[in-house]
This record gives structure tokens, sequence and C-alpha cells, in this order.
């Protein structure tokens, strides 16, 4: 009878384990539910740190700016928080600093229909707590922000505004966040003024900054590169399609991947085009199988890049999506892989340090979401 009962209770065991690490056995390019986040969220910035965690931070829930971020843990696979931004804050921008904590910057406040903050602050991931630093000289949203191999932060362009219609100002001014300092100062501004565009870290260390919205709420084709040598900005080749809200990915070959986004007819894109900084010019490669914007794009650990959700903008209707594709550097093709089990916008993708992908919350258009997926490659 001992023995019975002992053998019944390993193959529980065992059933609860499996249960527990389904994940673990996913099958390739498919999506497993997640634990959820304590609290709907879209628009949000979710930042990897150095022990493989991710802290996710603000965003809105039901057109409100929301304090709280979040921590998920690689390792148990849970959600904890992490204590309030000094600044309730929406569509702002974070990268993490080379000494280790994470700085969050700029955002809508409020229910983001008018005001943006200058407001900056700073996440240590061993307190778990946020301090405030210095603020932008200009407040912006929907804006550009990266790391430079100095270990400073270059902060350029965005939206001044916002109203009912989207960006409501846009500006050209460009900033240089010093870590040692915790200031920033002015450095050159864009050629452009734009919001709503991308701006990405090539290899020889200078940023390229494409497309976006200009002042009329038009989306442009025009890119231009930052030397951060010299602080100034200079054209370089234009886009083939002009765009804004859409992704860049630099890809193992150095070259920039421009995917989805609105175009001139405010409808969204299928085309795809490739920067290459060593002669400055686009070229196009294969079409998304489903046009998108704000999707989120992620580079795997095999160089393929994951994008993610978004919405599908037609000249009559407006649907957010499930759908997931990846694109083959090596053959310029993009293919459908697995979808999520709920349709999001506003979302993060993050990759993990395990080669997987988390992907969270973000709204279904009805309802910001708690829900959150792994994408197993």
């Amino acid at each position: 009878m001992k023995h019975r009962i002992a053998h019944s209770t390993l193959i529980l065991l065992a059933a609860f384990m499996i249960s527990m690490n389904a994940s673990a056995f996913a099958a390739s390019g498919t999506w497993a539910l997640a634990a959820d986040v304590h609290t709907p969220r879209d628009g949000h910035t979710a930042t990897l740190l150095p022990n493989g965690n991710v802290v996710v931070a603000g965003g809105e829930n039901n057109n409100q700016a929301l304090a709280s971020t979040e921590v998920y843990s690689s390792l148990t696979g849970s959600w904890t928080y992490a204590g309030n931004l000094k600044t309730a804050r929406s569509n702002a921008s974070a990268v993490l600093l080379p000494s280790g904590p994470v700085l969050v910057a700029g955002g809508c406040i409020s229910n983001c229909l008018g005001a943006t903050t200058a407001s900056a602050e700073l996440y240590n991931s061993v307190g778990g707590t946020w301090s405030s630093t210095g603020s932008m000289l200009k407040a912006r949203t929907y804006f550009g922000m990266v790391l430079l191999p100095s270990g400073q932060v270059l902060v350029a362009g965005g939206c001044t505004g916002l109203n009912a219609n989207g960006c409501s100002g846009v500006t050209a001014a460009a900033e240089i966040y010093n870590p040692s300092t915790g200031k920033f100062s002015s450095t050159g501004p864009m050629k452009a003024p734009r919001g709503s565009f991308s701006l990405t870290l090539l290899r020889n260390g200078q940023v390229v900054a494409a497309g976006g919205i200009n002042a009329a709420g038009n989306p442009i084709g025009s890119a231009e590169l930052y030397n951060p040598a010299t602080g100034k900005w200079t054209l370089t080749g234009s886009m083939i399609t002009a765009r804004d809200e859409h992704t860049a990915t630099l890809l193992s070959t150095g070259e920039v991947l421009v995917a989805g986004g609105e175009n001139f007819a405010s409808v969204t894109t299928a085309k795809t085009e490739l920067y290459d900084p060593s002669t400055g010019k686009w070229t196009a490669t294969g079409n998304l199988n489903t046009s998108r914007l704000e999707h989120t794009a992620t580079v795997l650990m095999n160089g393929n890049v994951l994008v993610t959700g978004g919405n599908n903008v037609t000249a009559n209707t407006t649907t957010v999506l499930a759908s997931a594709e990846i694109y083959n550097p090596a053959t310029g093709v993009w293919s459908k892989t697995g979808s999520m089990s709920s349709a999001r916008v506003g979302h993060t993708a993050t990759l993990l340090t395990s080669g997987k992908v988390l992907a969270a919350s973000g709204s279904d258009a009805n309802n910001d979401l708690i829900s959150c997926e792994i994408y197993t490659p």
C-alpha cells in the first residue's frame, strides 16, 4: 500500500512539474501564456536587467498614465511590484546604463491628451527604487533615445504635445545625458523636426534617424545621421517609402531593417527596406505578410527578426493584430510564425537571456491587458 501511494505521488509530482515548466518544452515558433502583470497597461517601457529580469515601467490604464512598475523574474516566471515612478508617464523611453541603472525619460502625463514631461529618473535594480535625475531641456514623447558607445545617452526629436489626432507639435531638438553628472545638455538639432520616428545606433558609433511625422502630421521619408564626435546631424539617403510608427532593427550585417508603419495615405504599409551605412542608401527587401504599425521588432539569437502585433489600418478599419512573423536576413523573406493568444498593440517584446521573447501587456483596442506571453523561436 505504501509503495502504491508513493508511486502515485511521484506521478502527480511529475505531472505538476511538467505543467509548471510547459514553456520549457514548447515547440519552436509558438507562444505560451506567462504570468499576468498586476496592473493592465500599454505604452509602457520594458528593459532587460543585468540579472536577466525585466522591469516594466509606467504606461497607461484606461487612458490614465501610470506610476507603478513591475519586475518579471526569469527564474520564477512571476511578476512583483517594484516601487513607483516619481512621475506617472506613458510613451516614455528607457535605456539600461552601463553602470546598471535604467534611465527613463519623457513621455506624456495625465490622460496623454495634452502635456508631456521633461522629467527623468533612474531605477536601481539592486534596491528596486526610483530616484530623480536631471530633467531634459525639452518635454517630449514619441521621441528617440539610444545609448552611445561613450556611455552617454542621445535624446532626439519627438512630439511636444498630443491631442485626439496625435502629435500637436514636433521638435528637432536633441540632447545628451551624462550619467556621471546626471544632467542633460544640448547638442546639435536634427535637420528635420520629427516625431514617431526611429533612432538606431550603427556599428560605426553614429546614429541614424529615419522617417516619422512632420509638423503637418504627415509621414516623411528623410533620414539623417548623428555623429557623436562632432555633435552634428547630416542628411543621408531617404527611405523609399515615407512612414511613421514603424520599427527599425540593427541586423548582424550592420544594416538597419525598417518595417511597416503608416504611409502617406494614412494606412499601414507592408513594405520593408534596408539601410546600408556604407553607401547611405536604402534598398527594398521582402514585404511583411500583414501590414502593421505600432508593432514590436526583436532580434532573436539566431539573427532573425521577430515582429509581433500592432495595428492593421485600412481606409475603413483598424484591427489589432495577434499575428507574428519572422524576417530572415539571409533570404530577405518574411514568414509567418505562431500567433499570440491575444491581439495586442502598445505592448513590449523583450529578448530574454534564454533566447525566448516576453510579450507584455498592451491593448486589444477595447481593454488594456494584464496577459503576457512567451515566444519560443
